[in-house]
């Protein structure tokens, strides 16, 4: 199922309980992750929740950035807004086309995911080896999606193991 023909990825990591975050933060710090995180989202068009960015606080530089909220009076440079779901796909799909990029990136937060799963064709999963009492959750991953590809690994300074996860529907 993609969005008008464009591959729909969600990018996340995740503990072993769902947890993405704690406080409006991630919980760990993994080097590898973020670099991941950046070698799959470079180039192209994001779409977050405003809480997401403002954990962030900047855009993510060499990508579209598209931010959902429900304030109609919010800004923030670098950033395109939308106040919907739909509203987002929309204009991120067309600077996706714009840039002849075959796909969207969805990276948080855990309302937005939600929000979204259904239409996703690809998840890009880092399952964290932690368990973290986190406030922000993935959904429930379907059993419309089948692991395709795994890659274990450790974080040398933290000493947490994590693998590299991809699911297709």
């Amino acid at each position: 199922m993609t969005w008008q023909g464009t591959e729909v990825v969600h990018v996340v990591a995740m503990d072993k309980n769902r947890c993405i975050g704690k406080g409006n933060a991630l919980p760990w710090h993994i080097s590898a992750d973020l670099k991941h995180f950046k070698a799959i989202t470079q180039g192209g068009v994001v779409i977050m929740g405003r809480k997401t960015l403002e954990s962030m606080g900047r855009a993510l530089p060499n990508r579209v950035n598209w931010i959902i909220t429900r304030d109609t009076e919010w800004q923030f440079d670098g950033v395109k807004v939308a106040h919907t779901i739909e509203d987002a796909m929309n204009g991120a799909l067309t600077d996706a086309q714009h840039a002849e990029k075959a796909s969207l990136f969805i990276i948080g937060g855990g309302e937005i995911f939600t929000q979204t799963l259904a239409i996703a064709d690809r998840l890009e999963l880092t399952h964290v080896d932690l368990d973290v009492q986190g406030d922000a959750h993935y959904p429930q991953i379907s059993e419309d999606f089948k692991k395709v590809n795994s890659e274990q690994q450790i974080d040398e300074k933290s000493n947490v193991s994590f693998e590299f996860a991809t699911y297709q529907k």
